[in-house]
């Protein structure tokens, strides 16, 4: 019996040597830490040791938008999207997005960092916002920290350690 269910829409993500794949995409979802992400389907092959043989299979992650990006003339209308505010989303460009913080160091003569979704209270105001590269880029730098309090230390640092 064939499903009902249509299949989800192509999408282009983006590896991190810059190679593009085609993958399925299953479903958005905003996160209270302050950014969008896509759970993506990716196929891939698998090995299926009772057999000797190997097998395609789907592999699902969720990725952020500088990692997922759309297809022009793909519709993601039906696809299942959860945002907090129940309202309509923000465009993909604003989805996510950094702020880094120069904090003054007490008498180690130089400064440190750390990086804040872009809609932390603890951001600075104004100031350039920056992409998930660049604010890894920022993550590299000496005493640099991710804040605790909007998640960054978590969406960042294990990309970087």
């Amino acid at each position: 019996m064939a499903s009902s269910q249509p299949s989800p829409p192509s999408i282009r993500v983006i590896l991190p040597d810059g190679q593009e794949l085609r993958g399925r995409l299953h479903a958005r979802q905003q996160f209270e830490k302050g950014g969008w992400m896509y759970l993506v389907g990716l196929p891939m092959w698998a090995d299926v040791p009772e057999t000797e043989s190997v097998e395609p299979r789907e592999y699902r992650v969720w990725l952020t938008p500088t990692q997922a990006r759309p297809i022009e003339g793909v519709s993601y209308a039906e696809v299942p999207t959860h945002s907090l505010h129940g309202g309509p989303s923000a465009s993909a460009a604003d989805r996510w997005s950094w702020k880094a913080q120069r904090v003054e160091s007490r008498g180690k003569g130089y400064g440190s960092w750390v990086v804040h979704v872009r809609d932390c209270p603890e951001a600075p105001a104004g100031g350039e916002e920056l992409s998930v590269f660049e604010a890894l880029e920022v993550m590299h730098q000496r005493d640099a920290v991710g804040c605790s309090k909007c998640g960054a230390d978590a969406a960042l640092g294990p990309l970087v350690r």
